[in-house]
């Protein structure tokens, strides 16, 4: 029988850059250990916790401290007396995607609009700006200064002034379908679609950029 891992932690996380590491199928090689570390920031809590019970000696791996917070949830809801732990878990996970199935259900039910055809002018040509602002605000709606943008897929780059407030022209040539505005920051994180038929643009509005925990992962498990 597999072992019932109790909790997950990372006493001592690691100190070195993740960036920095040689990057391969699925996690980056440390150098300084000579150790894999797996990146599970993509995974779901089933395969975490599976991966960590397969494992045949410790195991280093990368996750954010949201990811780690939800695993010990759930691994403090299953019970103790339930042998078949990882049946729960996917019983969370069919119950999940059975509320998402009823929620695209009623969006299926609803109402269809009817358009009348001849207000539309399909051959109209729309005018493309040759400037595009805007600001970057916090979730206060406050303004952020040196906040770093840039356009997907172009070497276009802004920075914020001390308004928050950024402004770029529009090179001859630019392909106008690069319509992704990117937060550039190690703090912050935030994107907006670009609407270039007009110069103002709505704010980016940025969050707090996710923490991430890497390190040697200690799983110990019920009965120990």
């Amino acid at each position: 029988m597999k072992p019932k891992i109790k909790q997950i932690t990372i006493p001592n996380p690691c100190q070195q850059d993740w960036d920095e590491m040689k990057k391969l199928d699925g996690y980056n090689f440390c150098t300084a250990c000579s150790k894999c570390v797996i990146d599970f920031t993509g995974y779901s809590n089933a395969e975490i916790i599976k991966t960590l019970s397969n494992a045949q000696g410790s195991v280093c791996g990368r996750l954010s401290l949201s990811q780690l917070n939800q695993l010990n949830y759930h691994l403090s809801v299953v019970p103790a007396t339930n042998r078949n732990w990882m049946k729960y878990l996917g019983v969370l996970a069919i119950g999940a995607s059975l509320i998402m199935h009823e929620a695209k259900a009623d969006v299926a039910k609803a109402p269809i609009e009817f358009r009348d055809s001849t207000a539309e002018k399909p051959n109209e040509k729309h005018t493309k700006v040759k400037k595009i602002v805007g600001y970057v605000l916090n979730a206060n709606n406050k303004p952020i200064a040196g906040i770093r943008l840039s356009i997907l897929n172009t070497s276009i780059v802004m920075t914020t002034d001390e308004k928050g407030r950024y402004e770029f022209k529009i090179p001859d040539r630019f392909d106008y379908k690069n319509t992704l505005l990117k937060v550039e920051s190690i703090q912050f994180s935030g994107s907006l679609s670009i609407n270039y038929e007009k110069e103002l643009q709505l704010p980016v509005k940025v969050v707090p950029q996710e923490t991430f925990i890497l390190g040697k992962i200690v799983a110990p498990v019920k009965g120990r």
